[in-house]
């Protein structure tokens, strides 16, 4: 360029010398004028494009979008944050420096991996302490106030009190209330209901112990596994018996149902970490202790009333009678009506039992039967009926218990156990699978009754006999 400029500047000078006549002032000035015009903005641009090649390139950069659900849970946790006094700023859903800064202090606060990212459990956990200490109002500025470290001291009691074992408190008193809704999450379950937590207040040392698990999900929790043992303890008592006749078929079916109870004990246990970020155990006392308390937790023995919407679930309880001998409430119990929940009651002795449980069993013979010959027409028959002496005739003063087997038009086959009171009959239908489980546990019911029967009410001479 600068050559280009002296070189213009050369051929004008020499048009000068050549033509002087042509070389007016006016037209020299303007010819100058142009010329450093030109050389003046030639120089600018070299310096602007010297400038532009020696600045870096800067890129735009956008900032990344969050759906407005995953904002809304953020903002959640900036809130919850900042009332345990991890100032993370105004709340606005996007996490920042001053966030990222809370959440060290607070996974410092609870002795956690500070990685300035909160996990599944640090979540859950600051959602429902947040919860639990803004209910609880008067009582946790209390425990505030009392603890040296104030708010972290209150977090690192609820974390002790979610990781330690449950104390018992015989003066505590309990108050319901409601959680604060969790974020959507995928479970292996449907959506569960919201449960109700447990807070308990000791008056002796005036000091919180907080469940964090819903009531009615440990309540179920505790009922499975109460079944599950029960049924592990009817399984080890039909393994044994084996050789009896059904012996194969209880035994499967007591097996079917187990597995069945696992499943769901799994899935229990998969909602409860997924849900509140730590596992569900059993609150409830070792099973077996007498046996009427393993009757309690009986095995979910599903029983219909034909031609309704009726439904219910059986349970055996022994019992001693004031005559002295070992009896048995053969109980139809039911959750729909809201005042009486055993709907009938069946007083059995232990021959009774034996009968009901060599019924269902002669009943799955007769189901498979039918199955195989392809029976499809409306049959019954009854499999037995006690007491004999009021079976024959279906009369006013006569009452009696008779085990039934069903087959319907399209080869459905079905057990039923009908209480005749006169003319009056009602039926108690169940599947014949059910019936099986029904016989393994009125087999089970009746050796655990008759055991701790024989050890209250044996004499010594018989027990002297006992160990010749």
């Amino acid at each position: 360029m600068k050559q280009a400029r002296l070189t213009f500047l050369g051929l004008l000078a020499s048009t000068l010398i050549a033509t002087p006549s042509l070389a007016s002032d006016d037209f020299i000035k303007g010819m100058m004028g142009a010329v450093i015009g030109a050389a003046i903005a030639n120089s600018g641009s070299a310096a602007q494009s010297s400038n532009n090649a020696q600045r870096p390139a800067v890129q735009r950069s956008s900032r990344p979008t969050i759906s407005s659900a995953q904002r809304a849970e953020n903002k959640r946790v900036q809130e919850n944050l900042n009332y345990f006094g991890f100032n993370t700023g105004t709340p606005d859903g996007i996490f920042g420096r001053k966030t990222t800064d809370a959440v060290y202090k607070f996974q410092a606060c609870l002795n956690r991996p500070m990685t300035g990212k909160l996990d599944n459990f640090e979540k859950q956990f600051l959602d429902q302490s947040s919860f639990k200490a803004q209910a609880n109002g008067a009582a946790t500025l209390q425990l505030v106030a009392q603890s040296p470290n104030g708010y972290c001291g209150l977090l690192q009691k609820y974390l002790l009190d979610l990781t330690a074992p449950q104390p018992s408190a015989p003066t505590s008193t309990q108050v319901a209330v409601q959680p604060a809704p969790l974020a959507p999450q995928n479970t292996v379950t449907q959506a569960s209901r919201a449960a109700t937590q447990i807070t308990n207040v000791t008056e002796v040392s005036n000091s919180i112990n907080v469940n964090v698990i819903g009531a009615d999900i440990q309540a179920r929790f505790d009922r499975l596994t109460s079944e599950l043992a029960l049924l592990e303890q009817i399984e080890a008592h039909v393994k044994a018996k084996t050789k009896e006749v059904g012996g194969q078929n209880k035994l499967k079916a007591v097996s079917d149902r187990l597995a069945d109870l696992r499943s769901l004990i799994v899935e229990i246990e998969v909602e409860v970490n997924q849900k509140y970020g730590t596992p569900v155990r059993p609150t409830n006392g070792n099973l077996g202790i007498t046996a009427v308390k393993a009757s309690e937790v009986f095995p979910r023995v599903p029983y219909y009333i034909p031609g309704t919407a009726e439904e219910g679930e059986l349970w055996i309880k022994p019992y001693v009678s004031d005559g002295g001998t070992l009896s048995y409430d053969f109980n139809f119990t039911t959750e729909d009506s809201e005042f009486e929940k055993i709907q009938e009651t069946i007083v059995f002795v232990t021959e009774n039992l034996i009968n009901l449980e060599s019924s269902m069993v002669k009943i799955n013979e007769w189901s498979d039967t039918a199955q195989e010959k392809g029976v499809r027409r409306r049959f019954e028959k009854v499999a037995s009926c006690f007491p004999e002496n009021q079976c024959q005739e279906k009369i006013e003063g006569n009452s009696s218990t008779e085990i039934v087997f069903l087959i319907y038009e399209d080869g459905a086959t079905a057990a039923s156990i009908r209480r005749n009171k006169g003319r009056f009959a009602k039926g108690y239908n169940l599947s014949v699978e059910s019936g099986l489980l029904l016989a393994a546990y009125a087999s089970y019911m009746n050796e655990l009754g008759s055991k701790e029967f024989f050890a209250a009410t044996v004499s010594d001479a018989e027990l002297d006999n006992l160990f010749e």
